[in-house]
């Protein structure tokens, strides 16, 4: 019975943090938000090759729309016309999540 107990509680402890880290999103998929933003926005005329230094930070609820707002900060190499260029990007941005992908917006 003491084990029945203890995988029990081994779960809950699990699920719970899985919901905690579910209310922000990785690094990874950070980045890809960002890039399906930059790409769609671009019509094609750059894509995202890299991201330098990149981290998130400082994550809190977002007080005017779903989603958290993150700030971001590092730089992104765009390739434009085949020439890669380091822009750097340091600036908040709300992520929200819908079907279980994340979605980069302004905040």
């Amino acid at each position: 019975m003491t084990i029945l107990r203890y995988a029990a509680l081994t779960l809950s402890a699990a699920m719970a943090l899985t919901a905690c880290s579910s209310n922000q999103p990785s690094e990874a998929d950070a980045q890809q938000a960002i890039t399906a933003k930059f790409e769609g926005a671009m019509g094609g005329a750059a894509r995202v090759q890299e991201y330098r230094d990149f981290a998130l930070s400082g994550c809190r609820q977002s007080e005017t729309a779903d989603g958290v707002v993150c700030d971001v900060g590092g730089a992104i190499v765009l390739d434009i016309a085949g020439t890669p260029q380091a822009r750097p990007f340091t600036e908040p941005v709300r992520f929200s999540k819908a079907s279980g992908t994340w979605t980069a917006h302004r905040p």
